[in-house]
């Protein structure tokens, strides 16, 4: 590992917490990277003020670099596992994991350009176990930004960067998405990740304020927190899905984040998106991809379409990690007799019963934006996992959401069984299971603390005489406060509103994610088992249209800044986004 970088920060902007004016500030560049409300006041101010749309994007993260789902790079090369290329993988030794990532722009196999970590897309799989310490120097790379009329909710500052392991339950002072990087500087981030921390599927990824739906998409890789005795299980293998989104062959993701700004901004060099266009940016993908211009697919591992090919009669462990920016996977086999299934962990956290009637047609595995899901799979014959939005899915997330429709990825078996250096095991009539997490359930647990917040989408922002939808995520009953130790119960509220005579947007859902502590379950509006059942342990989840989902959560172990917000990149950068402070216990 090369030394660490030193720190420099070339430029600063900071949003006062009761408007979306600027105030720049000159900085020397020995000085450390920049912190969105450092100060005790802009601090406090910010908590007072958390609960309002404009405030809250006032309040968040101006992060991360990346240039979203439009791009993808050629898989690392000579990482194969069953026919399918896999993202380079670096493992912990001796309880310690250094990794470098550079944030720069590169031309990636569908010939986008695409902030991206260094040469690859996606980046390295991260392997750890629990009580082990990971090291992050992130360097950036990216050149200067340019002058902006971008409001804080609308596209901004697609140059400045930051990371989010997404999952992970270590300090927010670690997990910091709240420090900028600046073009020209780095920072190193150390996480300690606890001894009972629960063996599943993470991911990391770029996490900007403004614009994160051009970022994190392609600046993404996957982090593997193992079971001690994980070679007793099935082989394993990393599908993370990044989505691809083209409008006549243009990148339909940058016309509309600049569309719903009203701004005009550099995001790839050279080049200058305005007005709902992608001028300079046409796609030349037709004869690539064997794929329409008015194309949306997921990429997996940076192939379309890819082909699997799994011992036959052998059970292999999918680790699933949605890594796409807005369209929420339904997930089925086209063939539902040609495999058996389990799944056996949601959003890192183990299942204590696998579930052996999803996948189908009927009972699809739905994975929001940021969503994980371990699934032990065992095949007899060939099949396809595809994505599709059913009746019963449009009444549950909305006929307005989107739910992607297509292919992601085919399955065809092998005659030959496969035995990896990774596992023991292969086949097997009955698969070992990975153990289970030791979290108290909370469902008969009394809150110390109650609040409401609401999801609302509207029609009601006006720039240039141009309309565009107004998001936030307001709390609306309680303050929101939170203590370590604290049982906490929230109330999260999917809705449409609008002034008199505005004409409100379709019914959309809004997967909803917490940092720093995964939440329990404990009632939904629409009954359980689309998404997920009451009880179940969560980080990322879809909520009914309209409709409410009651959640809890014990602020286990760390204070500090953390943030809750949607899913969808574009949501979030417009002002779907709750900061929080997690107080000290008294």
């Amino acid at each position: 590992m090369a030394d660490e970088q030193k720190t420099t920060t070339p430029d600063r902007t900071t949003y006062t917490s009761l408007n979306l004016g600027r105030e720049s500030v000159d900085r020397h560049p020995s000085q450390q990277p920049e912190t969105l409300y450092s100060s005790p006041a802009q601090r406090a101010a910010l908590l007072r003020t958390c609960g309002g749309a404009a405030i809250l994007l006032g309040i968040v993260i101006s992060l991360v670099a990346s240039a979203a789902m439009v791009a993808t790079a050629p898989p690392p090369v000579g990482t194969v596992r069953f026919g399918l290329p896999q993202p380079q993988a670096k493992r912990s030794v001796a309880g310690r994991l250094r990794q470098r990532l550079v944030v720069d722009v590169g031309t990636d196999n569908f010939g986008v350009v695409a902030r991206r970590y260094g040469a690859t897309a996606p980046a390295p799989t991260l392997l750890v176990e629990p009580g082990d310490t990971l090291t992050v120097d992130l360097q950036n790379k990216l050149g200067p930004e340019a002058p902006g009329d971008a409001l804080m909710t609308g596209l901004h500052r697609p140059n400045t960067t930051s990371l989010h392991v997404h999952g992970w339950h270590v300090s927010p002072r670690e997990d910091d998405v709240f420090t900028l990087i600046a073009p020209g500087s780095s920072k190193k981030y150390v996480y300690h990740l606890p001894q009972t921390h629960p063996a599943g599927t993470f991911w990391y990824h770029a996490h900007g304020h403004g614009s994160s739906s051009l970022q994190a998409g392609w600046m993404a890789g996957a982090l593997i927190v193992h079971d001690k005795d994980h070679r007793r299980l099935p082989p394993d293998v990393v599908l993370l899905m990044t989505q691809v989104n083209l409008v006549a062959g243009k990148a339909r993701n940058y016309a509309w984040a600049s569309y719903a700004s009203g701004s005009k901004l550099p995001v790839v060099r050279g080049k200058e998106v305005s007005a709902g266009s992608t001028d300079g940016m046409a796609l030349a993908l037709a004869n690539k991809l064997k794929a329409p211009l008015n194309a949306s697919f997921f990429a997996v591992n940076g192939l379309r379409i890819p082909t699997l090919r799994p011992p036959a009669k052998a059970w292999v462990r999918f680790r699933l990690i949605q890594a796409g920016t807005n369209d929420v996977l339904a997930l089925h086999l086209q063939d539902e007799h040609a495999c058996e299934t389990f799944v056996v962990a949601r959003d890192g956290y183990t299942l204590q019963d696998p579930r052996g009637d999803q996948l189908t047609r009927e009972s699809p595995l739905v994975l929001a934006p940021g969503s994980r899901a371990d699934v032990y799979v065992r095949c007899s014959r060939k099949t396809s996992l595809k994505s599709a939005f059913s009746d019963e899915l449009k009444a549950y997330l909305g006929s307005g959401s989107d739910v992607y429709s297509g292919s992601i990825i085919k399955i065809r078996p092998t005659a030959s069984q496969v035995v990896t250096k990774d596992t023991d095991d292969v086949s097997g009539e009955d698969p070992r299971f990975p153990s289970t997490p030791d979290i108290p359930s909370l469902l008969a647990a009394t809150p110390d603390r109650r609040a409401t917040l609401e999801m609302v989408q509207r029609g009601s922002i006006v720039k240039d005489g141009n309309g565009y939808t107004d998001y936030a995520l307001d709390v609306v009953q309680g303050d929101g406060s939170v203590k370590v130790g604290d049982v906490v119960e929230w109330t999260i509220v999917n809705m449409h509103k609008g002034a008199p005579g505005e004409v409100v947007p379709q019914d959309t859902t809004h997967p909803f994610h917490l940092h720093t502590n995964h939440f329990q379950v404990v009632a939904t509006s629409h009954g359980d088992g689309v998404d997920y059942s009451v009880g179940d342990w969560r980080d990322t989840i879809t909520l009914p249209t309209p409709g409410n989902v009651t959640i809890r959560f014990r602020a286990s172990d760390f204070d500090g800044p953390s943030l809750a917000h949607c899913h969808i990149f574009s949501h979030a950068d417009l002002g779907m986004l709750h900061a929080f402070s997690i107080q000290p216990a008294a």
